[in-house]
């Protein structure tokens, strides 16, 4: 029908608009989570329609949303992160990266995120790859940390075009509580780093990326969040304040400790389970070259699917493991997974 506006617009648009505000985001996810809504007969029906929508997308063969880890190596050892808990450490070879790349070009994605779980930034050869990206008429976004985006750097990134989106990772705003969530990383040096690049943004005359500013909500930075919020608003496109979700229950006899208001985010065991968007939306591409559809995975790195090392990524993402993920998931059969069914966290369809 001329004119009209189809669902999922419309839930685009909803959620974008939601995004801008962080009581808004605290509130939509406030309401999505609660069991009283996730019970209901019309909820159920929502997610099964969206997720036989998304299986319907992979067998006309639209492509994921596709991450690629260059490094797996940090600077920081912040205090939710397994990072500060053992090694890990691991840079992508440009051989695969630069296969990837071309793969993923070839087959139609049109953006990559170029982060996972280190900092993008340490690489030696970031603008190198950066270059490839762009020469492949892809465009890129990454996370960071911003403790060494020097102006030169920025510039030279600004510079090179086809950066979407980069969202700086700054889990405190006083000086205190910043270094000691993210140590050994300077709150002054990464304040004063995003306060310089965002005026070379202003100053630029060409496309610029937008800037998002994320927070997670920990016990030890709770209480200073609304000032962080009143810091960042006025400055950035976005500012992100995040739970600390507990995926498969390590860390909830240590949230017992944690005031209310710090809490993580703990899926109650009653909570009902629902097809997750993850094995339909998303390529986790790991420096090593293993594949995972989960976000969550990143720590752990037990939900693997395939390797590109030996594989393209085509043949993971429409091979076996991915397909009988996707088959339990539509077929409300998650809980048969060893690591889905232990997951209590339901990403929303919208």
């Amino acid at each position: 029908m001329s004119g009209a506006t189809v669902p999922g617009t419309l839930l685009s648009r909803a959620r974008r608009l939601v995004a801008r505000s962080p009581a808004a985001v605290a509130l939509a996810k406030r309401v999505y989570r609660s069991p009283r809504l996730q019970q209901t007969a019309a909820f159920r029906r929502f997610v099964r329609s969206r997720a036989a929508g998304a299986e319907a997308a992979v067998q006309a063969g639209a492509p994921p949303q596709l991450w690629l880890e260059t490094v797996l190596t940090c600077n920081a050892r912040c205090s939710m992160c397994v990072h500060s808990e053992r090694k890990m450490v691991g840079v992508m070879s440009m051989d695969l990266f630069r296969r990837l790349v071309d793969e993923a070009s070839a087959w139609g994605v049109d953006s990559v995120c170029l982060s996972i779980y280190g900092e993008p930034m340490v690489d030696k050869r970031w603008l190198e790859r950066l270059q490839y990206v762009c020469m492949a008429g892809m465009t890129y976004s990454f996370f960071s940390n911003a403790s060494i985006l020097t102006p030169e750097l920025a510039a030279a990134m600004l510079e090179l075009g086809g950066w979407t989106e980069v969202n700086f990772s700054v889990n405190g705003f006083s000086k205190p509580v910043y270094e000691a969530v993210m140590p050994p990383l300077s709150r002054d040096r990464v304040y004063a780093n995003i306060e310089r690049f965002l005026e070379l943004r202003r100053a630029h005359e060409g496309e610029v990326p937008r800037v998002t500013v994320s927070c997670v909500t920990l016990a030890e930075n709770v209480h200073e969040l609304p000032e962080f919020v009143r810091f960042w608003r006025p400055r950035v496109d976005r500012v992100s304040i995040a739970d600390r979700t507990d995926w498969l229950g390590e860390l909830r006899k240590t949230d017992r400790a944690v005031p209310v208001r710090g809490r993580l985010r703990v899926m109650d065991d009653s909570q009902p389970q629902t097809p997750c968007p993850a094995p339909w939306r998303k390529m986790y591409v790991y420096a090593d070259g293993r594949v995972s559809p989960c976000c969550e995975d990143a720590a752990l790195r037990q939900l693997i699917l395939g390797d590109t090392n030996v594989q393209t990524l085509r043949q993971i993402y429409h091979g076996p493991g991915y397909a009988a993920l996707r088959a339990l998931h539509l077929h409300d059969r998650r809980g048969d997974h060893r690591i889905c069914g232990a997951c209590r966290v339901n990403p929303p369809w919208i």
